[in-house]
C-alpha cells in the first residue's frame, strides 16, 4: 500500500509540473525560446570568464596561452550575442536543420530514381517522403522562427497530454488501492 501511494504521489508532482510546462509552452513559446538561448549565452559567457581566469591565474604564456586567450573571447563574445540577439540564435537552429533535411531529400528523391530504373515498384513511396521532407526543410529555411515556435508548442501540447495521462494513471492507482482495502 505504501508503495502505490508513493507512485501516486509521485505521479502527482509530474503532472503538475508538465501541465505547467506544457501550458508555458503553448502559450509563451516565444519566452521558452528566448530563455533557452539567454541560457546558452549565459554557459558561454561563464565558460569564456572561466578561460580568461585559467589564462591570468596560469603561468603557462606562448601558443598555448594565447590559445587559451583566444578561446575566452571567442566564448565571451558569442554568449554576448547570444544574449543580445536571442531570436537571432533561436531562429538559426530551425535553419541547420533545414539544411539537413533539403540535403536529404535530395539524397532520397536520387534513391527512388535509382529504384524506379531497377523496377522497385513501390520506388514512389520514397519519393514522396522525399517531397515531404524538401517542404519541410524548405518551411524551416524560410520561416525559421514561426517554425520554432509551432515545434514549442506542439512539445507543450505533449507534455500537457502526459500530464493529464499520469493524472488518469493516478485515478486508477486510487480505484486499485480501494479494491485491494475491500
Amino acid at each position: 500500500m505504501e508503495f502505490l501511494k508513493e507512485i501516486k504521489s509521485s505521479l502527482l508532482i509530474m503532472s503538475g509540473f508538465y501541465i505547467v510546462v506544457g501550458l508555458v509552452m503553448l502559450l509563451a513559446p516565444a519566452f521558452v525560446s528566448n530563455s533557452i538561448c539567454y541560457l546558452i549565452g549565459a554557459i558561454c559567457l561563464i565558460i569564456g570568464g572561466l578561460a580568461i581566469y585559467t589564462y591570468i591565474g596560469s603561468e603557462v604564456y606562448g601558443s598555448l596561452g594565447a590559445a587559451v586567450l583566444i578561446i575566452a573571447i571567442l566564448f565571451i563574445g558569442l554568449g554576448l550575442f547570444i544574449v543580445l540577439n536571442p531570436e537571432w540564435f533561436a531562429s538559426f537552429i530551425p535553419m541547420i536543420m533545414g539544411v539537413i533535411l533539403v540535403i536529404d531529400a535530395f539524397a532520397k528523391m536520387q534513391s527512388s530514381l535509382r529504384l524506379k530504373k531497377y523496377e522497385y515498384s513501390k520506388w514512389w513511396y520514397v519519393l514522396v517522403i522525399a517531397l515531404i521532407l524538401f517542404v519541410l526543410g524548405i518551411l524551416l529555411l524560410f520561416n525559421p522562427f514561426e517554425s520554432l515556435t509551432l515545434f514549442i508548442r506542439v512539445l507543450g501540447g505533449f507534455l500537457i497530454i502526459d500530464g493529464l495521462s499520469n493524472l488518469l494513471t493516478v485515478t486508477s492507482y486510487s480505484k486499485i488501492e480501494k479494491a485491494i482495502k475491500k
